[in-house]
């Protein structure tokens, strides 16, 4: 019985059969083409980014997985001179760069392509990548403290320095960029970066703080005291900054020499005169420039150059008796440029210091001017 009705269905109903099969024809292919597209996603700008950042496996690997996942999959968005920036700076190398260019172009040709060609009678919605966001200043600044928190600072420098590139007025970018440097113990940037900031920010608390910790990390425990001090007088609520200067005014009391007990007066007054007579142990003669026999010339630090670092540096130092550098230390001027003067001082030459006929020690200072190149 049911074979009979399925006959009479197919012979007095042959139209509603075809558009049933018809149906179920048109299900299976939008079945399949969707199985296909799953299978092939394309790859977005943030895909590769976060490939790039991956430390699964090396630079060069990442590289090579993500030219061969663009070319084969490729991509949403198209390459524009911020976007190829912000890749190499992320770690894509010239293999990589490449392939999303040529899938940039293909996207290009067929968004030009459909543009021109002659609209169908019906056609079906377009799905149209979306626009990649403008790379501005609060991306950088966001993401680079956010990898200065986790302690990845090289990627926290890169990001900073794109953020003061858009806005080198910040305060609070060259105090967390100083950051960074210190905890890369890149000391010597982190104080200009931090000198900055003061610049910009005179009563800011955190960088009298931070470059203290930095001059201390460095040995310069007076400098690191005049920064904690000052951060102190700032903000009366920065405890750490109260503990650090007392703890280093302790050590440093430490090592000073005691005073010697006081002499009972002489019967005689005859040794008084002696001794006022006897030629100094030590005479500070000012300015030594002048008085040199031989004056070494500072080498420019290369680093100096690239950040502009110039002005004075003055050094304090001591002579021996035959007029030999002992002891060399920079007072003020750039930190880029201390180190160069320190050593051109010592190599330095100077007349023996005389009172009446007796060889004395000295002490004295040199300045250096550092203008572009010397």
């Amino acid at each position: 019985m049911k074979l009979k009705n399925l006959s009479r269905i197919k012979l007095t109903h042959p139209r509603s059969f075809s558009l049933l099969a018809l149906a179920s024809l048109m299900l299976s292919l939008t079945v399949f083409s969707q199985i296909g597209q799953a299978q092939q996603v394309q790859l977005s700008l943030a895909d590769i980014l976060i490939g790039l950042r991956s430390k699964k496996v090396t630079l060069d690997e990442r590289n090579k997985l993500l030219s061969g996942a663009v070319i084969e999959r490729g991509i949403t968005f198209s390459l524009t001179p911020e976007i190829e920036t912000e890749l190499v700076g992320t770690g894509a190398n010239r293999e990589l760069v490449e392939a999303i260019r040529q899938k940039s172009e293909r996207i290009i040709v067929a968004v030009a392509s459909k543009s021109i060609s002659a609209p169908a009678p019906v056609s079906a919605p377009v799905s149209i990548p979306a626009a990649t966001p403008a790379l501005d200043y609060a991306f950088y600044r966001k993401r680079a403290d956010e990898n200065n928190l986790k302690g990845e600072y090289e990627l926290a420098v890169g990001d900073y320095n794109k953020a003061i590139e858009l806005n080198s007025k910040d305060a609070a970018a060259y105090l967390n960029r100083g950051r960074a440097y210190s905890g890369k113990k890149s000391y010597e940037l982190a104080i200009l970066d931090f000198d900055r900031t003061i610049e910009l920010d005179p009563k800011d608390s955190t960088a009298y703080f931070k470059r203290g910790d930095v001059y201390e990390k460095k040995g310069n425990l007076q400098q690191a005291i005049s920064d904690y001090q000052k951060a102190a007088e700032l903000d009366a609520s920065n405890e750490s900054a109260k503990i650090n200067l007392r703890r280093l005014q302790d050590e440093q009391a430490k090592t000073l020499p005691k005073p010697k007990a006081q002499e009972a007066p002489a019967v005689s007054s005859a040794p008084k005169i002696t001794e006022t007579l006897a030629a100094p142990k030590s005479v500070d003669l000012g300015q030594l420039n002048s008085l040199a026999i031989k004056l070494a010339v500072p080498v420019y630090p290369e680093i100096a150059q690239k950040l502009n670092a110039q002005g004075k540096v003055t050094v304090q130092i001591t002579l021996d008796e035959e007029g030999k550098v002992i002891s060399a230390k920079a007072s003020n001027g750039s930190s880029l440029l201390r180190a160069a003067s320190e050593d051109a001082a010592r190599k330095s030459k100077f007349k023996p210091t005389l009172v009446g006929n007796r060889a004395v020690k000295a002490t004295g200072f040199i300045t250096y001017n550092f203008v572009d190149k010397m």
